[in-house]
């Protein structure tokens, strides 16, 4: 990307992207009942990767609708309205794309630590993420890296941030955003830290990449069967790789 292109971009993501990032959690009137659902739901309850892809499939090949992680979360994933980047969907076991992150090759998946947000806080580094788009096809993502920061105002578009793996390091909204969704052919699951009282206090991040090779003995020790990648709902019969 060119110089200018860059400068001009930032001067974008301060006033739009910062929305994003930013985005105040639901009242707290919600906080117990969901978060307490998301983080203690039994194995039982939750789907199959093959039952939950037939749930959310609506035909659509190109179109994220679903992300599955065993044990953790089987959640369908909704779009922003258009021109809208700071929505995130106020239904429990909900999902929403962040559009924009699609702009620079990732994928960012959002939600509220409040409701399905706080599923996030189950998963680890190593642990695998199952895509699912609206034809049933599956992409594998494995989770390599969790960033938290603290957000230094954390009700202002423009607040700068902490690293807390770094104090000594501060971000602004635009370096926070080439630092995650900016890294490109990445899953990004966002969802907001709570500390001190304040469900708002920082930004948790989620990356996740790419898996490669032979789907079949990942899919296998969950109990699919022989498999080698994408689910379609009809046949059952995975073929990606990861």
């Amino acid at each position: 990307m060119k110089i200018s292109s860059r400068n001009t971009l930032r001067l974008i993501l301060s006033a739009v992207l910062a929305a994003s990032f930013l985005f105040s959690p639901l009242p707290t009137v919600f906080a117990d009942t969901a978060l307490a659902s998301a983080q203690s739901a039994p194995a039982s309850t939750l789907q199959s990767l093959a039952a939950f892809a037939r749930t959310v499939s609506n035909g659509r090949s190109q179109q994220l609708v679903g992300i599955y992680s065993p044990n953790v979360m089987s959640f369908p994933v909704v779009q922003q309205p258009a021109g809208n980047s700071s929505f995130v969907s106020a239904k429990a076991n909900t999902l929403t794309q962040f559009a924009i992150a699609s702009q620079y090759g990732s994928t960012g998946i959002l939600a509220h630590n409040t409701l399905a947000g706080g599923a996030f806080y189950n998963l680890k580094p190593g642990d695998v993420l199952s895509v699912v788009f609206g034809d049933g096809s599956i992409e594998l993502y494995k989770i390599n890296d969790i960033q938290m920061y603290q957000a230094l105002d954390p009700y202002s578009p423009y607040s700068n941030f902490v690293d807390l793996s770094n104090p000594g390091v501060q971000l602004t909204s635009t370096d926070l955003f080439y630092r995650t969704y900016g890294l490109g052919n990445v899953l990004v699951l966002q969802t907001c830290l709570s500390r001190n009282g304040n469900d708002s206090w920082g930004r948790t991040f989620i990356i996740a990449s790419p898996l490669r090779g032979n789907a079949a003995d990942y899919y296998k020790s969950y109990g699919y069967g022989k498999v080698s990648g994408k689910i379609n709902p009809k046949s059952l019969a995975l073929s990606a790789n990861y």
